[in-house]
C-alpha cells in the first residue's frame, strides 16, 4: 500500500479538509458497499488516505482552540489519563475536570444549509462532520500566547513562521511532537504529502515552516501544497495590502519547498452547474473547492496513478511549480468531432472549458492554448477522452473506474439543475433559470483538469510587483535579504511560465 498523509492549516483550509474527507467517506463506503456485493469495488483502496485499523483519516490538522469546538473536547476526552496528565504538569494546583457530550451530527435543511439538531447553522468546521472520526492524535492546537502575542492569534506570514520556528526550538523536532511522527511510521510506503493551508495569514507561514521540515525528513515524498482562500479572488487578494504580501511570500517559499502548488481561490467566473448564490458561504464556497482536492486524489485511491506521476505530468519533471484547478460538475458526453479541422477543433475544446469549467483562479479562458504540463481525471464523462485526446497523452488522462463523484448528506447546495443521472439537465442553463432551480442529487458526474499553463505569469508578476515596493510598510517584518531572495524566486518562474508556447 503507497499511503497519502494530510496535512490541514487553518480556518479555511479546514472547512475544505472537511468537506473533503466527508466525500472521502462515502467513496470509501461506496466501495466497501460494491467489494461485498461483488460488483467489482475494491475495499482496500481507503486505507491509502484512511488508518487501516480504525478507518480513521491519516490527517493533521491545525487550527486554533476555538476552532474545534466540540470536536476538540471529544478528542481530549479519548485521550483518558495522558490529556489529564499534561493538564497537570501545567498546573499544579487541584483541578475539577468536566466532559461535555460531543453533539449529534448535523444534517441539512431544505435550503441547502446545514443545521445541527438544535437549529443553529453552521459556525465552524466540525459543525458539518458527518461519520469521520479523527485519530488521537490528529488534532493540533496552534497558538501564538507564549510567543509574544497576547490574543493567540497570528495575522501575517511572518507571525505564524515565527510560532512554529519558537515551538520547534522549545519542543525539539516538532515533527516528533504529535501525530505525525505517529502516522509516518505506521505508513507501509508513503507515497507523499497533500497540504491544504490557508493562502493569507499566520496559517499559511506556520504551514509553509511545517512543509520545508516534511521536505528535509523526506527530500524524494512529493509535496503538494493547496493554497486555500474560500472567500476572495485570487486576483483580489493579490492586488495589495498585507493579504497581497502574505500570498506572494508564501508562493515564493511553496517554489522552494513543495514538489507542486496549486491555487484553491473563490471562481472568478462560475461554469455550468454550479450557483454562484450557493458560493456566497464559507460553508458554500469551500464545498466546490473541496470537489477540486477530491477530483485529483481519486485516481490516486483506485491507484491508477501515484503521486509521483501526477506531479511529474503538471510540472513538466518539476519544471513548472504553481497548477490551475478546474472542474465542471454534471458535464455531459461530449465527442469531438472528427470532421471538423484541427482549428475548429481547437475552438471547441476551449470553449468547453472557458463557458462550462469554474476555475478556482482567474486563468481559465484559453488555457489550452498555452498549456504547459496537464492531468486530466474524468468521474463519470468522456471529456479526458474524447474532447482532450488530442492535446494530451494517454498518461495525463484518467477515467476513475468508480465514475460518479458520491456526494455526502451533509453537502453545500452549490450544484445547479443535475438530473438523476449525474449530468447537468439543462445545457447551458437558460436566462429563466433561477437559483431556485436546482436538484438535490446523490451522484454527480465530474470533469476535471488540473495544468499549468502561461496566463498564470500574470498572477507571478503581481506577485512580484507586490515585493518590489521599497519602504513599504507590510514588508518592515522581513529583511532585505529574504525578500531580495523571494523576488529571485518569482523571477525565475515567470521566466518559465512566460517560455511556454
Amino acid at each position: 500500500m503507497r499511503e497519502i498523509i494530510t496535512l490541514q492549516f487553518g480556518e479555511h483550509a479546514n472547512y475544505v479538509g472537511m468537506h473533503f474527507w466527508n466525500m472521502a467517506q462515502r467513496q470509501a463506503e461506496k466501495a466497501r458497499e460494491t467489494s461485498t456485493s461483488g460488483s467489482g469495488g475494491d475495499a482496500g483502496s481507503e486505507h491509502v488516505l484512511f488508518s487501516e485499523r480504525r478507518r480513521q483519516p491519516r490527517a493533521l490538522v491545525f487550527d486554533r482552540a476555538s476552532a474545534f469546538g466540540s470536536l476538540g473536547r471529544a478528542d481530549m476526552q479519548s485521550t483518558g489519563d495522558n490529556a489529564r496528565d499534561q493538564e497537570q504538569a501545567l498546573w499544579g494546583g487541584a483541578s475539577e475536570v468536566y466532559r461535555q457530550q460531543q453533539p449529534p451530527a448535523p444534517h441539512s435543511n431544505s435550503n441547502g444549509n446545514t443545521v445541527d439538531q438544535s437549529g443553529g447553522e453552521v459556525q465552524a468546521w466540525p459543525d458539518f462532520r458527518q461519520s469521520v472520526e479523527f485519530g488521537n492524535r490528529s488534532l493540533e492546537v496552534v497558538s501564538g500566547v507564549e510567543f509574544g502575542n497576547s490574543l493567540g492569534e497570528m495575522m501575517t506570514f511572518n507571525e505564524g513562521w515565527q510560532v512554529f520556528s519558537g515551538t520547534d526550538a522549545r519542543r525539539g523536532d516538532v515533527l516528533d511532537d504529535g501525530g505525525f511522527r505517529i502516522y509516518a511510521e505506521e505508513c507501509d510506503r508513503v507515497q507523499g504529502f497533500q497540504t491544504l493551508a490557508d493562502a493569507t495569514g499566520g496559517f499559511a507561514g506556520y504551514a509553509a515552516a511545517f512543509v520545508e521540515r516534511v521536505r528535509d525528513e523526506f527530500p524524494k515524498s512529493p509535496v503538494v501544497v493547496y493554497s486555500v482562500d474560500a472567500a476572495a479572488t485570487r486576483d483580489s487578494v493579490a492586488g495589495a495590502g498585507p493579504r497581497a504580501v502574505d500570498v506572494a511570500v508564501a508562493t515564493a517559499t511553496a517554489l522552494e519547498s513543495a514538489s507542486l502548488g496549486v491555487s484553491l481561490y473563490l471562481p472568478s467566473r462560475i461554469g455550468d452547474g454550479v450557483r454562484r448564490a450557493g458560493l456566497d458561504s464559507l460553508f458554500g464556497a469551500s464545498g466546490l473547492l473541496a470537489m477540486n482536492v477530491a477530483q485529483w486524489t481519486q485516481p490516486l485511491v483506485e491507484g491508477s496513478r501515484v503521486l509521483d506521476d501526477v506531479v511529474a505530468l503538471v510540472t513538466q519533471q518539476s519544471h513548472l511549480r504553481l497548477a490551475e484547478s478546474m472542474v465542471s460538475p454534471g458535464l455531459r458526453d461530449i465527442a469531438s468531432n472528427s470532421n471538423n479541422n484541427n482549428n475548429n477543433n481547437d475552438k471547441n475544446v476551449a470553449d468547453i472549458v472557458s463557458r462550462r469549467f469554474t476555475a478556482c483562479s482567474d486563468v481559465a479562458d484559453d488555457c489550452l492554448r498555452s498549456l504547459g504540463g496537464a492531468f486530466s481525471v474524468d468521474r463519470g464523462t468522456s471529456f479526458g477522452g474524447d474532447v482532450l485526446a488530442r492535446y494530451l497523452p494517454s498518461p495525463a488522462r484518467v477515467r476513475c473506474a468508480d465514475g460518479a463523484v458520491v456526494l455526502p448528506t451533509v453537502f453545500p447546495n452549490i450544484l445547479r439543475s443535475i438530473g438523476r443521472d449525474g449530468f447537468i439537465a439543462q445545457h447551458p442553463p437558460s436566462s429563466a433559470t433561477t437559483d431556485a432551480d436546482t436538484t438535490t442529487v446523490g451522484e454527480v458526474r465530474v470533469a476535471g483538469l488540473l495544468c499549468t499553463t502561461r496566463a498564470t505569469a500574470v498572477h507571478l508578476q503581481q506577485l512580484r510587483s507586490v515585493l518590489s515596493v521599497e519602504g513599504s510598510r507590510y514588508l518592515k517584518d522581513y529583511e532585505r535579504d529574504t525578500i531580495r531572495e523571494l523576488r529571485y524566486a518569482l523571477d525565475g518562474e515567470i521566466d518559465k511560465y512566460m517560455a511556454i508556447g
